[in-house]
């Protein structure tokens, strides 16, 4: 990969730096103070904060320039652009240490394989037979993903309902931001206004880049054209930025700022990272915060019970009381019958009735389709275009049900986080020393249903079942050898008879009036021997529809139960540790406040001088946790969300970028 100078030097916020330092600082204080359950979680929620992960979509049919806006985006050639070949392997580029290149497939028992490659191992794979590859993986320690976005260059859909752009809808909902790549020699075509249009659904910020303005001096006129079907299929969210690749490439070989501001692409790149970066970056800081303050909470409520202990231990009675009952609350999260128990087994009961009728009623209906076009031809003809369409009927049924079910085991997460919280809070606001609630911040959108990371960063994996093509069944056609066998033995009959007849009159069996009859009843057979066949090729086309949404219902069924096992077991597994980890809190804070008391006088000022010590570096934790957590906040409010800085970057886009 040849590195490319950025432009512009790229660092992380004081506020991202801060959250990182207090992050660690709390694991290290976990596990000084013998709670390793906490210091574990509190590790992995670290990892969440390093990697927000941003997901950019980057699509567009074939040959419009993606993988060379990428590049630019990125600030490093990393996804091939040739004019001869194209994208066949999506290429995802985040942030990493270092400079490298992996290819990721499905090894043996659905194992991760992951191969690391050099750049031109790279662009053989990307740009030519994928060799059983699922995508290829791109680290860069600077550039615009050192700031927390996941750009993911995808090969061109080839049209809404195509296996590619199934898949590229497929990954809407994973990702916080869609680009639509279109050149500027045309404005935008149907199916590029459908994949907007779905787009526009499914992710918070949409955005078209008109690329190859420096090839095409009316490249203006397509902008406004652009522009106006927007408004005119209401996708008025959606913005029009026109961009030039080769323009910036040549402007970061000069290191001219002013043409390489003229290229366009560093007005998208603050696009994408003010409307995607800062929000996204913000939301997961202010989640991994809350779970570091409850934390902080948990393990210094033991320090608190035995300073209050050894201060008065009259109010130490009371509070050993207070605990216990609040121990009995905890116990019985773990419970079935705790309240998050019983809605994590109604929501997924209602789950799996829902997306089966919803599985079955689509499938019902493109079978349907099928039947009612089968009627409509001769199945011997038209087979090799009607199974195309059946095939992405059948795809696109498929996968719209699984996007909705990936909603809907989101917010099913959602509900049972949200009982839980309710519950959980109750008793740990009985610890001694709990603050005060903090306002909560709205969770992130759902993401892919492949990949559900749930409320508390579990994650939840199912595959797209791969729906195969309809095979072409063994239909019965009449040629004309056929044809001439059953002409002949229909005639037969009508011959003998008017023969017979024409006898009588003193002509011979074989003349003029048995051969018109002949001729006659054979044409007749022939007819109806064609209509009998034509019923049964269509019957057994129809047959062969049937059996093939019966085979694909039967697979996406399987997949479905098995996103929603998935789903349930990692649910309960998380929140139940959950509860684990709380009621040891509740239990040390009681042993904590009974040893306090048996602890003689004389050692009692010098255990609370360093018990109070103790505290005061906890509490000066959670002060920093608190003041860090509120500037993420205020980062969220004075514009974290994609509504509220569109307009301000719709003005930076117009003085700033291409005019």
């Amino acid at each position: 990969m040849e590195g490319q100078d950025t432009g512009a030097t790229v660092t992380a916020g004081p506020d991202r730096d801060e959250a990182r330092a207090v992050t660690a600082l709390a694991v290290r204080a976990a596990a000084a103070y013998g709670r390793p359950d906490l210091a574990a979680d509190l590790d992995a929620a670290a990892d969440r904060l390093a990697d927000p992960g941003a997901r950019v979509l980057v699509v567009g049919d074939f040959k419009q320039g993606k993988s060379a806006l990428v590049s630019e985006l990125a600030g490093a050639v990393v996804c091939p652009a040739h004019d001869d070949v194209a994208t066949r392997l999506p290429t995802v580029v985040r942030h990493g240490p270092e400079p490298a290149a992996v290819l990721v497939g499905a090894g043996e028992e659905g194992t991760e394989v992951r191969r690391r490659v050099t750049a031109n191992e790279l662009t053989a794979a990307v740009t030519g037979r994928t060799d059983g590859w699922d995508h290829a993986e791109v680290e860069l320690p600077e550039g615009l993903v050192a700031d927390g976005l996941v750009l993911v260059d995808m090969p061109g859909e080839g049209g809404l309902r195509s296996a590619r752009g199934l898949a590229v809808r497929a990954g809407f909902p994973a990702a916080h931001a869609v680009v639509v790549v279109t050149d500027a020699s045309r404005e935008l075509t149907a199916p590029e206004l459908a994949l907007l249009r779905a787009a526009d659904r499914q992710c918070a910020t949409v955005v078209v880049a008109l690329t190859k303005v420096d090839l095409h001096p009316r490249w203006r006129e397509v902008r406004d054209l652009d522009r106006h079907h927007l408004q005119a299929h209401d996708l008025r969210r959606v913005r029009v930025v026109p961009v030039s690749s080769t323009l910036a490439a040549h402007a970061r070989r000069l290191g001219d700022d002013g043409l390489l501001a003229e290229s366009g692409v560093p007005a998208l790149a603050d696009l994408l990272r003010a409307e995607v970066a800062d929000p996204a970056g913000a939301r997961h800081a202010v989640a991994v915060l809350d779970q570091v303050a409850e934390a902080v909470t948990e393990f210094a409520a033991a320090l608190e019970a035995e300073r209050i202990g050894l201060e008065d231990p009259a109010r130490a009675a009371e509070l050993a009381r207070e605990l216990t009952a609040a121990r009995a609350r905890a116990a019985e999260l773990k419970e079935r019958s705790a309240r998050w128990q019983q809605t994590l087994a109604d929501g997924v009961a209602d789950l799996v009735s829902d997306i089966d009728w919803d599985l079955r009623d689509r499938i019902r209906h493109v079978v349907r389709a099928g039947e009612e076009a089968l009627d409509a031809a001769d199945p011997a003809s038209s087979w090799e275009t009607f199974a195309p369409w059946f095939t992405d009927e059948i795809s696109e049924a498929v996968t719209t049900t699984f996007i909705w079910a990936g909603e809907r085991t989101w917010r099913l997460a959602e509900r049972v986080a949200e009982h839980f919280a309710l519950s959980g809070d109750s008793v740990r606001s009985q610890l001694p020393g709990a603050p005060a609630a903090t306002a909560l911040v709205a969770p992130s959108p759902p993401e892919s249903p492949t990949e559900q990371t749930m409320p508390g960063g579990m994650v939840v994996r199912a595959e797209l079942p791969d729906v195969p093509g309809i095979e072409l069944p063994e239909l019965e056609r009449i040629g004309w050898a056929n044809g001439f066998v059953v002409g002949m033995r229909g005639s037969y009959g009508g011959v003998l008879m008017v023969g017979m007849v024409t006898t009588l009159s003193g002509l011979a069996l074989i003349n003029p009036f048995s051969v018109g009859a002949g001729v006659l009843l054979g044409s007749k057979t022939i007819r109806d021997e064609r209509k009998r066949a034509l019923q049964r090729r269509r019957a057994e086309a129809k047959q062969a529809v049937r059996r093939h949404g019966d085979e694909v219902l039967h697979l996406a069924s399987k997949r479905s139960r098995d996103l929603l096992r998935d789903v349930q077991r990692t649910l309960r597994d998380h929140f139940t540790a959950q509860a684990e980890s709380l009621a040891r809190s509740v239990a040390d804070a009681v042993t904590a406040a009974a040893a306090a008391q048996e602890i003689e006088s004389g050692r009692r000022e010098r255990r609370l001088r360093d018990v109070t010590a103790e505290l005061a570096r906890v509490e000066l934790l959670a002060g920093r946790v608190a003041a860090c957590r509120a500037s993420f906040v205020a980062t969220l409010a004075r514009g974290g969300s994609p509504r509220a800085t569109r307009a301000s970057h719709d003005r930076e886009l117009t003085a700033g970028g291409v005019r």
